[in-house]
């Protein structure tokens, strides 16, 4: 895995919103895992959305790049679709 972000869609909770996991390399070594929520008005009309716009169903972080799966998978993607962000649209 690189030291930068990568994400995945998923399905969402709700059929208004785009949900993506996403997983970052933290400054000291972690990583965070999380599957996020976005209103596909924001989206779709390219708005500016804050985190009180973004819902959080998942996130953990873990400690080694061995994790990352497990936690992907709770997520709910299989973590071979994980990518660069511009290949699945992910918004941030």
């Amino acid at each position: 895995m690189t030291r930068t972000l990568v994400s995945a869609r998923r399905k969402s909770e709700s059929v208004d919103r785009y949900s993506w996991v996403w997983v970052l390399p933290l400054p000291d070594g972690r990583f965070r895992v999380a599957a996020i929520e976005v209103p596909k008005q924001l989206v779709d009309n390219d708005k500016c959305f804050f985190e009180e716009d973004i819902y959080t169903p998942y996130l953990k972080i873990v400690d080694t790049v061995d994790r990352i799966d497990e936690a992907v998978r709770e997520a709910g993607v299989n973590p071979a679709d994980l990518d660069a962000p511009w290949h699945n649209n992910f918004p941030l």
